[in-house]
């Protein structure tokens, strides 16, 4: 008889990036031990993975195999032991993940497996769908994002039940903010829990614990909404007075639910994340106008003795229309329990597809171009242009983009330290001052190429 013939199985070596799509949702799950990843294996598509790591406490190198259990979630299947050299390292990772593909059912099962959220379960009829959802169920240049999402919501917990239906219709864009966030905690190594029914989300890490509760400034009713300014006195008006008010009705909401009279929420810092999505490609002025409306100053350009320098401006109220309200969120009573106001222009639907295809997810029809402006790679604080085809060489981090502004008279202050990726808005000597890393994103858009057509222009897409 002859022998039965056994396909073979190939162990490709892929980038962290790709590794950390399928995972780094599994690691705010508990502590993390103090290792350092040095390489990344996979079986595709992504059936089986593995890394080759360094015990930073032994320095010795071991590995790891993960593979998705029954309800979808990438979970560690097997461990290789001490090694001193990283090829036999890799050979037994490689070998260990052949078995693992081999008897894949048993191999995978873990035996604790509840049910997962599946965000593209049909929720709503058809006519009541968000048409970003569509975009993003249905469209070949959204393959990377929806891949990328089908992982990470097998992690996700539904808080208060509701969260499939309005991701699927009427808060798509506010439900994508929150995932945004999420995993933006998650990459920067905090153990992240999900609070029921609120805050959304409880960071804990080396620096301490803090709150994030989401919310988002979305569009008037259609017979309010303002056209984009075209005259340099009507963008003047629009950032200085129009857009706080946009800002102004969602940050006192949250400070109106007094979270921090709740057990455990009264002893650690509270963040308010507020993302801009009152019309489409808003971002665009939404952080300057946040900075004017939190701190009650805006900065302008004045000549001193002989040269332009930029000053800070007190802003006591803001007036649009019939509307008046006093600038300076964090001056309104009890804003002090608000540690800090955290707000990305890039956190959209965007970013999942940017880091989607630079984890190898997208399809080949389609490429994405990211141009824009951000701090340069150096520490002169210097912007530059930038423009960048998105490959599985691109790098870009969650927090890319993130500006956390903190407020001078909290109680509880938010340490730098908690989300060291982001730039920091901040007050010394009477003066707003800012810290900004090395490449911070400032502003960006995306644009799709397909090849195999025409695909939705930007505003439909929802890019930023």
């Amino acid at each position: 008889m002859a022998s039965e013939q056994i396909e073979p199985v190939e162990v490709h070596a892929i980038t962290e990036r790709r590794f950390n799509a399928h995972v780094v949702w599994a690691r705010g799950a508990g502590l993390l031990p103090l290792v350092k990843e040095v390489e990344w294996l996979e079986i595709k598509p992504g059936r089986v993975l593995g890394t080759v790591f360094l015990d930073l406490t032994d320095q010795d190198l071991n590995g790891a195999v993960l593979a998705p259990d029954l309800a979808g979630r990438y979970r560690g299947v097997d461990t290789i032991g001490s090694h001193t050299n990283i090829p036999d390292v890799i050979n037994d990772t490689a070998a260990s993940m052949v078995r693992v593909h081999r008897d894949y059912d048993q191999s995978r099962t873990q035996g604790d497996e509840r049910p997962s959220e599946d965000f593209f379960a049909k929720a709503a009829k058809e006519s009541k769908l968000h048409p970003r959802f569509m975009y993003l169920r249905d469209s070949p240049s959204a393959v990377a994002a929806r891949r990328l999402i089908e992982i990470a919501m097998r992690w996700f917990e539904n808080q208060d039940g509701s969260f499939v239906e309005q991701f699927q219709t009427t808060a798509f864009d506010a439900r994508i903010w929150e995932l945004y966030l999420w995993a933006m905690l998650r990459e920067a190594n905090l153990r992240v829990e999900q609070p029921k029914p609120a805050p959304d989300f409880l960071a804990r890490g080396l620096e301490g614990d803090f709150y994030v509760e989401a919310t988002t400034a979305n569009p008037p009713p259609s017979d309010k909404v303002v056209p984009v300014p075209e005259t340099g006195e009507a963008t003047f008006d629009y950032i200085h007075n129009y857009l706080p008010t946009r800002f102004s009705g969602p940050l006192c909401a949250k400070l109106d639910k007094r979270y921090w009279e709740r057990k455990g929420v009264e002893d650690i810092p509270f963040v308010i994340a507020i993302q801009d999505f009152h019309r489409e490609l808003s971002m665009t002025w939404s952080q300057s106008a946040l900075f004017e409306y939190l701190y009650g100053v805006r900065i302008e350009e004045v000549e001193i003795d002989g040269s332009m320098q930029d000053v800070e401006v007190p802003v006591t109220n803001i007036k649009w229309g019939d509307k008046e309200l006093p600038s300076g969120f964090f001056k309104l009573a009890d804003s002090e329990h608000i540690s800090a106001v955290a707000f990305n222009a890039a956190g959209t639907l965007t970013k999942f597809n940017r880091m989607g295809i630079a984890a190898g997810m997208g399809e080949p029809t389609v490429r994405a171009q990211h141009a824009g402006r951000r701090f340069s790679n150096s520490t002169d604080g210097v912007e530059e242009a930038f423009s960048h085809l998105v490959t599985e060489d691109y790098e870009e981090g969650w927090i890319d983009g993130l500006t956390v502004f903190h407020n001078p008279s909290a109680l509880r202050p938010l340490p730098f330290e908690a989300l060291p990726g982001a730039a920091h808005v901040f007050e010394e000597g009477g003066l707003r001052r800012q810290f900004t890393p090395a490449g911070h994103l400032v502003t960006s858009t995306t644009t799709l190429i397909s090849s195999s057509g025409p695909e939705p222009d930007a505003r439909t897409a929802g890019l930023s």
